[in-house]
């Protein structure tokens, strides 16, 4: 059963709240975090950071485990990721004051990881070139596989969907990606995709930018020579 979103009062004052959102986007990535780490990222205070992160906890957004002396901390579900995803502070919208910024910046908006799934222009091009190839289908809240798709996901993948299909979250969301304002592919598909890509070596972690991925060479030759997508 799919966890139930939070309270959309609690949301509209959290997204009202640009120190508060910027923790949230820290946690972006799935990894636990401690609190210096969050601080760090946020740029604000550690007691800042603690009394956000103790409200999250509070309203369901946030769950804490510790480990030895360290205590981390994590989103709790790809629902609350969903949501913070559309309004992240990264945001076109937002003004980038540094070199260093805008370059990470446009690195998210190309290619990144939205929780545990693959968003930016490339995770929306992949997503278009699924729908393209009929190897899924659109609804107005998600997507579905169709025979054709069963065939790649599970042969040129190796995703058990069946498996995929029993975990305790959606089957497929549409997430509305924040730099193409367009949708992308999440939920426990998505999810599934991401790692068999991360698996077979098609995609990495940018080691600079936190959240950003990058395509490998195989993982470019797979998508134009499967999927047809092109690259500038």
């Amino acid at each position: 059963m799919a966890k139930e979103l939070p309270n959309i009062t609690k949301i509209a004052v959290a997204l009202s709240n640009h120190s508060k959102m910027l923790v949230l986007d820290s946690l972006m990535d799935k990894r636990g975090h401690t609190l210096l780490e969050i601080a760090r990222e946020a740029n604000i205070q550690p007691q800042t950071a603690s009394y956000h992160l103790q409200n999250f906890i509070n309203n369901g957004w946030v769950k804490m485990e510790k480990s030895g002396r360290f205590h981390y901390f994590f989103l709790v579900s790809d629902q609350v990721a969903a949501l913070i995803e559309q309004f992240s502070p990264l945001s076109p919208s937002a003004s980038t004051h540094t070199l260093t910024r805008a370059l990470k910046v446009d690195k998210m908006r190309t290619f990144r990881s939205c929780y545990d799934h693959m968003a930016g222009k490339i995770g929306v091009l992949i997503t278009d070139q699924l729908l393209a190839d009929h190897l899924i289908s659109e609804e107005p809240q998600a997507y579905q596989v169709t025979p054709d798709g069963l065939n790649f996901f599970e042969k040129d993948l190796n995703i058990d969907l069946e498996t995929v299909q029993k975990k305790k979250r959606l089957f497929t969301v549409k997430c509305l990606d924040w730099s193409e304002r367009k949708h992308h592919l999440g939920g426990a598909l998505g999810n599934a995709i991401f790692d068999a890509f991360s698996k077979q070596a098609f995609v990495e972690r940018d080691p600079n930018t936190k959240q950003a991925l990058y395509l490998t060479a195989e993982g470019k030759y797979f998508l134009h020579t499967e999927l047809n997508c092109q690259f500038e």
